[in-house]
């Protein structure tokens, strides 16, 4: 009885996702405990951020510039991943996403140039220990997923002046644009500038260095165009 009652709930917060038959009630309370901890801490935590919404938050979580920062509904927000709001947009998680535990999305850190903004899209799914900045713009689009420790980096150091050390020369800072229903697999880096377009598959460990079209299947150092999906395609990532 109460596996059917926690899978009509689930049908409401993860559409598609139902309680396995080989777990038992056991397991099953003790799940449902973490989750209603998450639950309320997640909610309590929303008040400091735009608005308040009804999300999880794992242990540890560290929200700051929270008033730049919008939590969908029913959104995951990990153990000890810390989100930053820091810029002229902030940072907006769009409904379901789940972001993975030590994940950081930080959308500035230099008070005197604060970034521009980290957007992600309905049904994302960030994995472990990504590191996510908003310097220069990163938007990711619904329903694509990422595998861990994922790395976007939407600005680039100055290095053309040899009389005057890299760290003095600033940065170039520019969006970097991930589309709907993308898969890229684990330690996946994307750099300033590119556009990966939608239903693109990247493997894991590319570096993704120019602008992808839709449905490109892309691997390698630095990413490159190995196929283009289809109906019957298929890919490891």
């Amino acid at each position: 009885m109460l596996k059917v009652i926690v899978n009509r709930a689930l049908l409401r917060v993860r559409p598609g996702k139902q309680i396995g038959d080989e777990i038992n009630s056991g397991d099953l309370f003790w799940y449902l405990w973490e989750q209603a901890v998450n639950a309320m801490r997640g909610t309590l935590f929303s008040l400091c951020c735009k608005r308040a919404t009804f999300c999880f938050m794992g242990r540890g979580v560290r929200l700051r510039f929270a008033r730049n920062i919008e939590l969908g509904r029913y959104s995951v927000i990990g153990d000890g991943a810390i989100l930053s709001g820091l810029g002229r947009n902030g940072l907006r998680v769009g409904v379901r996403v789940n972001i993975g535990a030590y994940a950081r999305l930080v959308v500035g850190t230099d008070i005197g140039r604060p970034g521009s903004y980290i957007h992600i899209g309905d049904g994302c799914g960030i994995g472990e220990y990504s590191s996510v900045g908003g310097s220069g713009g990163v938007s990711i689009g619904r329903n694509t997923i990422i595998g861990q420790h994922f790395t976007a980096h939407p600005e680039n150091h100055n290095f053309s002046d040899l009389s005057r050390p890299i760290r003095e020369q600033g940065t170039t800072r520019k969006p970097i644009v991930i589309g709907d229903d993308c898969w890229l697999g684990a330690r996946v880096t994307v750099l300033a500038g590119v556009t990966i377009g939608e239903g693109c598959v990247v493997a894991a460990g590319s570096v993704v260095t120019r602008d992808m079209p839709p449905l490109s299947i892309v691997a390698g150092i630095p990413g490159r165009i190995v196929g283009i999906r289809h109906e019957d395609s298929h890919a490891d990532a």
